[in-house]
C-alpha cells in the first residue's frame, strides 16, 4: 500500500470515528419535544406578563420616587444614591419602596441598581461593610471602629440578629434601610472597640443617634477579664420630674481621650448636658 492510499484510509477511519461520536452525542443529548417547547414558551410568556403587570402596578410608585439628600462616596469616582418615596420617613423607611444606585461621576453612568431588599447588595454589605464607611486617613484611633467585617464579636452579634429574624427579606430590608451612611456617623473611640469592651448596644453604640434613655448606668465590661466592670456612665437624669414623658439620650465620645458628653432630652423640659471624665 502506497503512502497516498494509507493517508486516504486513515482519513476515512478518522471520519467514521467522528461520525460515530456525533451519533453518540445526539443520543445522549435529549431533544425537547413540541409539548415541552410549548410549555416552556408558556412559562416564559407568563413570566413576562407577570413582570409587565408588576411594573404597571408600581408605575405611580416609580414616578413618585425621589433621590435622598443623603448620598455617600464609595471612592473617588462612585457615589451611592438612594431613591425612595416621599412618605418613607425615618421610622418606616424599611417598609417603603426604595432603590439604591451606584453612580460613576466620571462616565455619568449608573453602574449598578438594586431594589431593597436585594440579596446581592446585602451580601456586599455583609462581606465588605467597611467599604460603606469613609475611614479617616489620620491615624491610629480610626482602627478601633468595629464592624462585622473586621471583628468576630460584631459578626456574632449580626448572626444572632439574623437568626432571630422572622423574615429574611424584612431583615435585609431593615439592615439596608440605613444606607447610605453619613461619614461622621460612627465614633472611633476605643471604648466602642468590641474586642476590648462589651456593652448593651440597645442603650449605646458607636453609631451617633438618639436613643431611649434609662435610669440605670451604662456599663462597660472587659472582654479580656470576663464579668469585670471597667467603668460605667451615669446619665444623671432625674426621672421624678419626667411624669412618664419620653426621654432621649445621645452621647459624644472623644476620638481617643477618656472624655464623653451626654445630652439628655425630656419633652417640655430643658436639655441637660453632662461631662463625663474617666480618671
Amino acid at each position: 500500500m502506497g503512502p497516498i492510499e494509507a493517508n486516504q484510509s486513515a482519513y476515512v477511519g478518522t471520519a467514521k470515528v467522528k461520525e460515530m461520536e456525533e451519533e453518540d452525542h445526539e443520543r445522549e443529548t435529549p431533544r425537547l419535544g413540541s409539548r415541552e417547547k410549548k410549555l416552556k414558551c408558556e412559562f416564559f410568556s407568563q413570566r413576562v406578563q407577570h413582570l409587565k403587570k408588576k411594573f404597571y402596578y408600581h408605575f405611580q410608585d416609580y414616578l413618585d420616587l425621589m433621590m435622598s439628600k443623603q448620598v455617600q462616596f464609595l471612592d473617588r469616582q462612585h457615589l451611592l444614591l438612594k431613591f425612595g418615596s416621599v412618605d418613607g420617613g425615618v421610622r418606616m423607611a424599611d417598609h417603603h419602596l426604595a432603590f439604591f444606585a451606584v453612580y460613576n461621576m466620571e462616565t455619568t453612568e449608573i453602574v449598578a441598581f438594586y431594589q431593597n431588599p436585594s440579596e446581592e447588595l446585602y451580601s456586599l454589605f455583609e462581606r465588605f461593610y467597611d467599604y460603606f464607611h469613609a475611614k479617616s486617613r489620620e491615624p491610629l484611633h480610626a482602627n478601633f471602629i468595629s464592624s462585622h467585617s473586621n471583628n468576630i464579636y460584631a459578626l456574632e452579634h449580626l448572626q444572632i440578629m439574623k437568626s432571630k429574624a422572622s423574615s429574611l427579606s424584612q431583615y435585609m430590608k431593615k439592615m439596608l434601610s440605613s444606607l447610605p451612611y453619613t461619614c461622621q456617623s460612627q465614633s472611633p473611640s476605643p471604648y466602642f472597640d468590641l474586642s476590648l469592651f462589651r456593652y448593651d448596644e440597645k442603650l449605646i453604640s458607636a453609631t451617633d443617634r438618639h436613643r431611649h434613655s434609662t435610669d440605670h448606668p451604662l456599663k462597660f465590661i472587659s472582654r479580656r477579664q470576663p464579668n469585670v466592670l471597667k467603668f460605667k456612665i451615669k446619665t444623671g437624669v432625674d426621672s421624678s420630674n419626667a411624669d412618664g414623658r419620653a426621654k432621649r439620650s445621645s452621647f459624644l465620645f472623644h476620638p481617643y481621650l477618656p472624655l464623653v458628653l451626654s445630652i439628655q432630652q425630656i419633652y417640655m423640659q430643658p436639655t441637660v448636658v453632662n461631662i463625663h471624665v474617666r480618671l
